[in-house]
């Protein structure tokens, strides 16, 4: 099954996981622990979601597990290893979601390091042994965030035989927070921060004047 847009999945700017993981970090206190079904009812998400992340969160070794002595009877959860306020981002089997990662990199650059900024250059600061960024990507992605209007052009791009790139800044109204906006397959700019889609591609109608 494919997974709905971005903003469809999330309520209040946070996706069904992040709420879990909210609901996870304040039943610490629970005595005896957590079942799925006291996760649920904290984050006011399906069952059947809060149980699959569960599992995964314990597969990745964030949470211990009691298990059910008795058949039909709950597991119990306790929060093992705290990653902050950001949920992690696992697979099934409890290993890392490292998709989206180049994105995230150029977001904190852009908001902590880079005042001003070509997309080589940003991809150059952004990338790290593990998760490289590849100009092309980086060329994307700011072109992308520019027509969003979170980017302001501040040197537009030479060309000829001294050609360079244009450089951007982030427009300081527009640092919205630590997540990065997600460009989704329907050339859509979803910014999690704010829980709303900031920006939409123009479909080109054929025969337009």
């Amino acid at each position: 099954m494919s997974r709905k847009p971005a903003h469809l999945e999330m309520s209040g700017g946070k996706s069904p996981r992040q709420r879990v993981w909210e609901a996870v970090r304040g039943l610490v206190d629970y005595e005896g622990g957590f079942t799925a079904a006291d996760a649920s009812r904290a984050s006011k998400v399906e069952l059947g979601i809060v149980a699959e992340y569960l599992k995964a969160l314990h597969a990745g070794g964030y949470l211990g597990r009691h298990d059910a002595a008795r058949k039909g009877e709950p597991h119990r959860y306790w929060l093992e290893r705290d990653n902050g306020i950001e949920a992690p981002r696992l697979r099934r089997d409890g290993s890392e979601v490292t998709a989206g990662r180049g994105n995230e990199n150029m977001w904190q650059a852009m908001r902590h390091f880079l005042p001003t900024f070509d997309f080589r250059e940003l991809a150059a600061y952004a990338s790290t042994a593990e998760h490289p960024v590849l100009p092309d990507t980086a060329k994307a992605f700011v072109l992308t965030l520019h027509a969003a209007g979170y980017l302001e052009e501040i040197t537009p791009a030479k060309r000829g035989c001294q050609a360079r790139p244009a450089r951007f800044a982030l427009r300081g109204d527009m640092n919205t927070g630590p997540r990065p906006p997600m460009i989704q397959r329907t050339k859509a700019v979803f910014d999690a921060n704010l829980g709303r889609v900031m920006w939409h591609e123009e479909p080109e109608w054929e025969g337009a004047q």
